[in-house]
């Protein structure tokens, strides 16, 4: 533990315990105060007042309010960290924090930041604890035991009733919703008259409630309000800027690193490139042509959303040529009735007669249960080992990991801008797609369309879906089974063969059942010296 005279420092001067602070940066321990930039201590000094009197440490007039507008790659998350760290490790009395985050992910963000302050850091160790759903002052004899951060979900039903001392709104720009849960911090933040409500994020949609939010924020006196023009921070280099503004279409690049807002519904694609995909003289495919084969992508949506399904023609076998729309079906739900899965299954099964549907991509979230009728409806598992493309189930889950959510916003983007797509006249796709959004996640990118009286983007959701089956299936050779026993020569390497599948599948066996035997093997210890 530090001494009782550095305590009382680090307490009485936020500043000085930034200073000294040890941070992770890119993975090396450096001090805080080494690596700051000019912009950073300008928006802690503006706050401090207002943390000090929070945390019971002044009754100093302090604007309680403040609204940090930044680019992406900009601390956000750490100086939410350090600033949070500081509020419970100093407090004069047990405090009530509350930090809502955009979804799971940038929740997750903001704790796993706190907990390494805490770890590089092992006198604060003592103090505070990484508890499940946030931070908690532990130190026996503290006069702010008890205390915690708790962060949260952006679920306006979690912040009816709070009496907080801290609210952080991280991201506000990426929250869903209608703004009920900002109105319902912000009413709460007026409960008591020393809680500080601090907003952070980068910029968004001018056609947003966001949009209002932070201009309420600019223009209100009793608010702390900054903003970064662009990318200004230290530790970006044109490298990087330039692989995002490579990667990124313009009007994203706009939004995430300069910090400009977009006035639009959407800014994951461009109008031309939208555009150029649709073709007047296509009409939905037959299923009949020789050239493609077939690969569906299926949204289920149930009372909310609808539920959308989207066939794509991919050029047979890597041949030149671009992938096309084939087919397109959307369900709406109606007023106190839910989608009828029975007529969605059934439609799926009449397409599949009518395309060979290679595989059915689906989200495992409302779709397994009919995943595994429609497996068992069209005995396309016991079929597998005539199909073109290997053995894998006919309807391929696909769960919503950030893996697999970085890809098929990549591999949107970049068939858009190279224009790989003809699509016949579908208005719902266009729509779809005329609003998506790029949001930026700590897995990279990843698309999103707004919920509003069209839906939730259901059918761009099966037509991504489908897409990342289909980049899979172009430019792959159909399997070809031979009677390979016939010819001597090669019986005995199918034999040798099939012998070390037994041999692997009775490792695997082993490995299940926690047998297997590692004597006379190297440690990993051993391994990693090598």
């Amino acid at each position: 533990m530090i001494s009782t005279k550095l305590f009382q420092k680090y307490a009485n001067d936020p500043a000085a315990f930034r200073e000294a602070l040890t941070v992770d940066v890119d993975g090396i321990a450096r001090r805080f105060g080494e690596v700051m930039d000019p912009w950073q201590r300008a928006d802690f000094a503006a706050l401090d007042p207002a943390l000090m009197r929070a945390a019971g440490r002044s009754t100093e007039p302090a604007k309680m309010r403040a609204y940090l507008e930044r680019p992406r790659g900009h601390s956000k998350t750490t100086d939410l960290a350090v600033t949070a760290v500081w509020a419970l490790a100093f407090a004069t009395r047990p405090l009530r924090g509350y930090c809502y985050a955009a979804d799971q992910d940038q929740a997750a963000l903001l704790k796993q930041a706190m907990e390494t302050v805490l770890r590089l850091n092992p006198w604060l160790g003592q103090i505070l604890e990484s508890k499940r759903g946030g931070i908690e002052n532990t130190a026996k004899g503290h006069p702010g035991e008890g205390g915690n951060l708790r962060i949260e979900t952006s679920d306006v039903g979690s912040s009816f009733g709070i009496l907080p001392d801290i609210i952080i709104a991280d991201e506000l720009t990426h929250w869903k919703g209608d703004g009920s849960l900002w109105h319902s911090l912000l009413s709460s933040a007026a409960k008591r008259s020393n809680c500080l409500l601090v907003t952070i994020s980068n910029a968004g949609f001018a056609v947003s409630w966001q949009w209002a939010v932070r201009e309420a924020a600019r223009l209100d006196p009793d608010w702390i309000f900054s903003r970064l023009d662009g990318p200004v921070a230290s530790w970006l280099t044109p490298e990087r800027l330039a692989e995002q503004q490579r990667m990124l279409p313009a009007i994203a690049y706009a939004r995430l690193w300069r910090n400009q807002w977009s006035t639009g519904g959407g800014d994951a694609l461009t109008e031309q490139d939208i555009n150029a995909a649709f073709l007047d003289s296509l009409q939905p495919m037959t299923g009949k042509e020789s050239d493609y084969i077939f690969c569906g992508g299926l949204d289920l949506g149930l009372t909310r959303d609808c539920a959308a399904l989207v066939v794509l023609g991919i050029p047979d076998g890597g041949r030149a040529g671009r992938i096309r729309l084939a087919h397109n079906r959307l369900w709406r739900p109606t007023l106190g009735k839910k989608i009828n899965l029975i007529e969605v299954e059934r439609h799926i099964l009449d397409i599949d007669r009518q395309f060979g549907l290679e595989n059915v991509a689906f989200d495992p979230w409302q779709a397994e249960l009919l995943a595994q009728r429609l497996e068992a409806d069209t005995e396309h598992r016991s079929r597998n080992a005539r199909r073109l493309f290997g053995n894998k189930p006919w309807m391929r889950e696909v769960p919503p990991t950030g893996a697999n959510i970085r890809e098929q916003a990549t591999l949107v983007i970049e068939s858009f801008v190279d224009h790989r797509f003809q699509f016949y006249d579908c208005e719902p796709l266009r729509q779809d797609l005329h609003k998506l959004r790029v949001e930026e996640r700590s897995y990279g990118v990843r698309l999103t369309s707004p919920r509003d009286g069209d839906g939730h983007g259901d059918t761009f959701s099966a037509f991504a879906l489908a897409l990342l089956i289909g980049h899979e299936l172009a430019g792959k050779k159909p399997v070809r089974v031979e009677n390979l026993m016939g010819d001597e020569s090669r019986a005995g390497q199918v034999s040798a063969w099939n012998a070390r599948v037994d041999e692997y599948r009775e490792e695997m066996a082993l490995l299940e059942r926690g047998g297997y035997d590692y004597s006379g093997r190297e440690t990993f210890a051993a391994m990693m010296m090598n």
